[in-house]
């Protein structure tokens, strides 16, 4: 049995008797994002109600709409911390406490989890422009163009396959930081700096088979397009994830002990 076999066969384990708290966890973690979405689409329905200049209706959404959704969404970022801290706590307890999703809205937590998200996203901000710097490109060259070619299958095609594989390359530069909020998970007394120091060592040469065990889910994930097994897909991936964190986490340690 191949390893990514062995990980995932524990991850349904634990699934097993805790499907209905994963779903729940996954729920909770995307109810603030449709209230961001919901309140933005209100007040855009307000605003086209009483301005009708189109100028005056982009400046409202683009400079005033989108930043403010943009900081309501990092200020709710902790959720995310949570969500992965109770399955990788799952893959040690092979129980998902759903008090865990909420850890780091605690007062001692809060500030610690939105300093490691906000240098965990800096981190990947300029790869992730340079990776996607020729959809970037192609874009404004089709603009460039005319309308008559955007609206052409071909413009359509390219873009789409330039979309996958820098949204393709951006997933496997992350991977270098995969450990990244299950180390903060087992060590909240470490600092950012701590955490990315430690999750280094931890994915040292191990990226390759973080990789091998995403594209396994392959099948998965051309599954979940489907929308209602997505209530499964993903927490099968998020727990099969974290157990694979936990077992790269104890192999560094046996390594350095």
């Amino acid at each position: 049995m191949t390893a990514e076999a062995i990980i995932k066969s524990q991850a349904r384990s634990i699934l097993k008797e805790n499907f209905v708290k994963a779903i729940v966890a996954m729920l909770i973690v995307l109810l603030p994002f449709f209230i961001i979405d919901g309140a933005t689409t209100a007040i855009s329905c307000v605003i086209i109600n009483y301005v009708s200049d189109e100028k005056l209706i982009s400046v409202f959404a683009y400079a005033i709409g989108y930043p403010l959704s943009l900081v309501a969404g990092f200020l709710l970022s902790p959720v995310m911390n949570g969500y992965i801290r109770a399955f990788y706590k799952a893959a040690y307890t092979n129980t998902i406490d759903l008090r865990d999703v909420f850890y780091y809205f605690g007062a001692q937590h809060y500030f610690s989890a939105l300093q490691l998200n906000i240098r965990y996203i800096l981190r990947m901000f300029i790869p992730v422009l340079l990776l996607y710097s020729p959809l970037i490109a192609y874009d404004l060259i089709s603009a460039g163009i005319g309308s008559d070619f955007v609206g052409t299958t071909l413009c359509k095609d390219v873009y789409f396959i330039l979309a996958a594989l820098s949204t393709l390359a951006a997933s496997l530069y992350s991977l270098k930081y995969f450990t990244v909020f299950t180390v903060s998970a087992d060590n909240p007394q470490f600092t950012p700096k701590e955490v990315f120091a430690y999750n280094k060592y931890i994915m040292k040469h191990h990226t390759g088979d973080v990789a091998k065990l995403i594209f396994s889910f392959t099948s998965w994930m051309l599954l979940g397009l489907l929308v209602l097994p997505l209530l499964y897909v993903i927490p099968y991936i998020t727990q099969s994830l974290c157990v694979s964190a936990k077992w790269l986490t104890k192999s560094a340690l046996e390594s350095n002990q």
